[in-house]
């Protein structure tokens, strides 16, 4: 003897069809699968309501995307194109900081990279020379 809640749907369907052709009486049904009639009755109700919302005319096409799985993809799209902005002002942001730099190393009259190192005595000599 097989309980109710042991059974598959594909079987409980059979068990609520039966009780709807009237192949066995409810309560002999309930008895054989150790289950209340009020549950019988629910399930009878639940594959009534299934049945009628199967056969519902539905529009030709395509199901749209759940309305979940659409936030998702917009999630992931604005991710990627942040990702990429953030990269873009990531790279900005260090050619400023170097410019930064260079223009301080200027101003305090430090050489820059790649010249060679000016010296007090070669930075004289060029003060000399825009003199005369």
């Amino acid at each position: 003897m097989t309980k109710w809640k042991e059974l598959t749907g594909e079987e409980r369907y059979q068990v609520v069809e039966m009780a709807l052709a009237g192949k066995a009486e409810v309560a002999e049904l309930c008895r054989t699968f150790e289950m209340s009639r009020q549950t019988l009755y629910r399930a009878m109700d639940k594959a009534s309501k299934g049945a009628a919302e199967a056969l519902e005319p539905k529009l030709p096409g395509r199901k749209s995307q759940p309305l979940s799985e659409q936030k998702v993809s917009e999630l992931q799209k604005d991710k990627s194109r942040l990702e990429k902005e953030l990269k873009h002002m990531t790279q900005r942001y260090e050619v400023a900081k170097t410019i930064l730099e260079l223009e301080r190393k200027i101003a305090k009259g430090e050489s820059l990279p790649g010249e060679t190192p000016r010296g007090k005595k070669v930075v004289r000599r060029l003060r000399r020379k825009r003199r005369t």
